[in-house]
């Protein structure tokens, strides 16, 4: 099973949407439009198992000091394969390697990012995420989602 993880490309823009489109039904992720996505394809990461796709990832920029883990989805049939924390090495990875910057999350998923090197933290100090989507999200006085941020070992 030859798994990679590469930059995303237009090409993408379909399987991406329909993936996070899949999760968000679920509640599991927050919906993003298909203009988004295209506006954002730069930051999307793809993984792709056997030449297949079978998840991705993205990242929201704050500036130089604070980055947002956003998106990460991975197709159900990849469930259990570690493509999940491929992409998610590879985004911490990508983003370290450009700068000293906080990496952060707001997850229904919180184990999953302990394991890989997150740890809790309380969603106030991120006021930047706040007040970007926060204000306007209809769950934003009863959110279920933990916030997390990344620890360098």
């Amino acid at each position: 099973m030859e798994k990679i993880v590469r930059k995303a490309n237009p090409s993408d823009l379909d399987k991406i949407y329909s993936l996070i489109e899949f999760y968000a039904n679920q509640g599991v992720i927050l919906k993003r439009e298909k203009q988004e996505i295209e506006k954002g394809i730069d930051n999307f990461f793809v993984a792709e198992v056997d030449g297949e796709f079978a998840g991705a990832v993205t990242f929201y920029d704050y500036g130089p000091s604070l980055k947002e883990v956003r998106s990460l989805a991975v197709c159900e049939k990849y469930h259990g394969c570690r493509v999940g924390t491929m992409l998610l090495k590879n985004l911490v990875e990508t983003l370290k390697s450009q700068g000293e910057s906080r990496i952060f999350t707001l997850t229904y998923k919180p184990k999953f990012f302990e394991k890989n090197g997150f740890v809790v933290v309380p969603k106030e100090i991120f006021p930047e995420k706040i007040w970007k989507d926060c204000q306007n999200c209809p769950d934003k006085d009863s959110c279920g989602e933990t916030a997390l941020i990344y620890k360098d070992h």
